[in-house]
């Protein structure tokens, strides 16, 4: 239904920063193909953080793209998928932070995909709508993160492009073809049994991508694996993020994709995220 791959071989190797296995309990993200129920999700780490390929039978959608260097990195899993590139139609940033996006766009042309974004991007990128960042206070936690995600070298490639996304003065324009906003409970496009979820809080255009039956939950940086699987210190607005958190509680998971770090896997996944005290990075 996917594609080939290549028979027993791994999915294309996962860079492994040494800040990332000293700093970071469960390591640094890992390619990962999972399938379940009909659905199936490649886990491609990026410089910055993990772009998740969201593989259906007409159509490959891309969650996340942080650098312009990971370009080559996500067509190389797609060749191992034995799908062409073209069958990338949609990508989808899962909140407009640069880490998640700055290669999105880049990505987007190179295959000819369509850009998808939540409501509240959606106003941002076409009405200017401003989205709060995490007060200046709280990015200190980004400090020690930034060794936990193995003090990534910010990308030649990412500067020639101008920065132009996802930072506080960013315009956000992408040039590559963008589709229509999707509100709360939207299902993606040719993408069965998959559904959209606003989860403000970490950012006020925060979204996750859920579907039912496999269990499965991206979360961009809802929620992140640093320490073991836990909820994201670093917001934009705390009560928002109080609210996601229940609306999360209230789903069947049973394999999270986070932002970054490994996968978290196994029963009651939600209910077993953890939350530290606020000198925890």
């Amino acid at each position: 239904m996917y594609g080939s791959g290549v028979p027993g071989g791994p999915p294309p190797a996962a860079p492994r920063p040494l800040w990332a296995r000293l700093t970071a309990p469960p390591g640094p993200a890992e390619a990962r193909l999972v399938e379940r129920a009909g659905a199936a999700v490649l886990a491609v780490p990026g410089r910055y953080s993990v772009t998740y390929l969201v593989l259906g039978s007409q159509a490959i959608l891309a969650a996340d793209c942080g650098s312009n260097d990971d370009l080559d990195g996500v067509l190389a899993a797609l060749e191992w998928l034995g799908r062409p590139a073209s069958d990338l139609r949609y990508v989808i940033p899962t909140h407009l932070h640069m880490d998640h996006m700055m290669g999105l766009d880049a990505l987007a042309r190179r295959t000819g995909a369509s850009v998808l974004l939540g409501r509240v991007a959606h106003q941002n990128v076409t009405a200017g709508r401003q989205l709060r960042w995490p007060p200046a206070w709280a990015l200190l936690r980004a400090v020690g993160t930034y060794f936990q995600q193995g003090a990534p070298r910010p990308a030649r490639s990412d500067f020639r492009a101008g920065l132009d996304f996802g930072f506080p003065w960013a315009r956000n324009q992408f040039s590559a073809p963008l589709g229509p906003a999707l509100d709360h409970g939207a299902t993606l496009p040719d993408l069965p049994g998959w559904v959209l979820l606003a989860t403000p809080g970490h950012a006020d255009d925060a979204i996750c991508l859920y579907h039912r039956e496999a269990r499965f939950l991206i979360t961009g940086d809802m929620v992140r694996n640093f320490l073991g699987g836990e909820w994201n210190p670093l917001l934009a607005d705390r009560e928002q993020y109080r609210r996601s958190q229940d609306l999360l509680r209230t789903l069947q998971v049973e394999t999270i994709f986070p932002g970054h770090g490994p996968l978290v896997e196994g029963p009651e996944l939600i209910g077993r995220l953890r939350t530290y005290p606020f000198f925890v990075p």
